[in-house]
């Protein structure tokens, strides 16, 4: 490992570490993928990065689903391809394969991110209570729990769903939210069409950007 790519991910730990009291039992950096986006983009803050990160983006959005696939089975062109558009030596390709996969839950079935932007919509639609602290009758606990069990038991369906700009999937959790107006049921429902990048494909982006450091 380089020295810049070492500072760097030491960097990121230390954010990571304050940020979000995430543990590392088991020596992987990863966690970094539970930080905000703009904490995130700041790593990849030159140019030379941002062209790459470009290009691995594109890449990812159109091929994402077979990508997925082949870092399940460590092995594929298409993963091959991803890493050579992040400028990762032919010579780490298998180690970084083997990593990818054991981080496959946090890249691939990251709930927390589709919760806290569910979370996010809701303090939008309605006014926070100062004194109680709660939104629309809940606390901001009780609406992320919910939420976050609800996108567990439905990952798969929920990320298609936002993928195909489908939004039946939300109504039950809306229901539970108990967002009774039609508008803002609508908005709520809605809110996550076309946001498939943001919630998911980033996520790999990310994973394999820090890998060519």
């Amino acid at each position: 490992m380089n020295r810049n790519r070492l500072l760097k991910l030491s960097a990121i730990a230390i954010i990571t570490l304050t940020v979000t009291g995430c543990n590392t039992k088991d020596g992987s950096f990863f966690n970094i993928l539970q930080l905000p986006g703009v904490i995130l983009d700041s790593v990849f803050d030159n140019h030379s990065c941002h062209i790459k990160k470009e290009k691995v983006k594109n890449y990812v959005e159109e091929n994402y689903e077979v990508i997925r696939k082949e870092i399940k089975d460590q092995k594929g062109e298409y993963l091959d391809e991803m890493m050579k558009l992040a400028e990762i030596k032919t010579s780490d390709y298998i180690i970084i394969k083997k990593r990818l996969h054991n981080n496959y839950q946090t890249i691939f079935k990251n709930s927390q991110r589709v919760t806290e932007k569910l979370v996010q919509i809701m303090s939008r639609l309605y006014e926070v209570k100062e004194k109680r602290k709660t939104i629309n009758g809940f606390s901001y606990t009780e609406i992320s729990e919910i939420t976050k069990s609800y996108i567990d038991k439905n990952f798969e369906e929920i990320r298609l769903a936002i993928k195909n700009g489908k939004s039946e999937v939300f109504i039950p959790l809306a229901k539970q939210l108990n967002i009774k107006d039609k508008l803002k049921r609508e908005k709520f429902i809605k809110s996550l069409n076309e946001k498939h990048f943001e919630l998911y494909d980033d996520l790999l982006v990310v994973a394999v950007m820090v890998e060519g450091m």
